[in-house]
């Protein structure tokens, strides 16, 4: 475990509960950090992105399996610890890491949308994502965007499990009282390297496009309540085989293992 990485305190879980998101100050070491850039950069050379990247942000899924260090943070118990405090929950398993990179001086951004537009599979919606900044991710640099308390506005919107390439904005789905509110709901989750974010699966949430002349990189690690089911009629039937389930429902295999259980 990452040695600063604590529990939640309880009004942090309150916060959470009420905004659908939190950041926490300092949570990786700078050390730690270091490692991390180091680990992916190995994986990603700069050179790759340096020049920009076609007007996209590149999300790598999966991006743990090519290193043993990202590997470690992905399988952290001390990042599913905060994620599963958020969500109130004594068991949480690793659904997917990835890393997201924008580059420098580059225009690309990420549309408003729910995560759980995309992760819907799982039931009920207890996911949460943590991320961590290995760069500041400020406004200059496209930091992530959320919509206060828009965790309980609902799903809005039909479940797209593994069925987009892209992420679309679903703003235009909200009713008319909604929209009002979420004119006023922006905030804005600038980070330093070594702050993690955590947002629910129902929050909606974008980014802007990077105007720094640096690279803005994160790793994300998104993990779900081990008590949520996979409802199978929201999967296209070549994709069941790749989320295998025990007797109850529950994901389970090696590809999404328990990261943190209350003791």
């Amino acid at each position: 475990m990452s040695a600063s990485l604590a529990a939640l305190t309880a009004a942090q879980r309150g916060f959470f509960s009420e905004h659908g998101w939190l950041v926490v100050r300092g949570a990786v070491t700078s050390a730690r950090v270091e490692e991390l850039s180091r680990a992916l950069d190995a994986v990603v050379p700069p050179s790759y992105y340096a020049h920009g990247l076609g007007g996209r942000v590149l999300e790598l899924s999966g991006i743990s399996r090519g290193s043993v260090a990202l590997r470690a943070h992905a399988r952290d118990p001390g990042v599913a610890l905060l994620a599963a405090n958020a969500l109130g929950a004594r068991r949480v398993q690793l659904l997917q890491d990835s890393a997201l990179i924008k580059a420098p001086a580059d225009p690309a951004r990420v549309e408003w949308h729910q995560d759980f537009t995309y992760l819907g599979f799982l039931g009920p919606p207890r996911i949460a994502t943590a991320r961590l900044a290995l760069t500041p991710c400020t406004k200059e640099s496209g930091c992530m965007r959320a919509l206060d308390g828009s965790h309980a506005w609902g799903l809005m919107g039909e479940v797209r499990a593994l069925q987009s390439a892209a992420v679309d904005d679903a703003l235009d789905l909200l009713p008319a009282e909604l929209r009002r509110r979420a004119a006023q709901a922006e905030v804005l989750l600038e980070l330093e390297p070594g702050d993690v974010s955590l947002h629910h699966c129902l929050t909606f949430h974008a980014s802007g496009g990077n105007a720094s002349p640096r690279p803005r990189k994160t790793l994300l690690a998104r993990f779900f309540d081990s008590e949520c089911r996979v409802a199978p009629q929201r999967l296209a039937p070549d994709a069941a085989a790749r989320f295998p389930v025990d007797a109850a429902g529950h994901l389970a295999g090696d590809e999404f293992p328990v990261v943190y259980e209350e003791e």
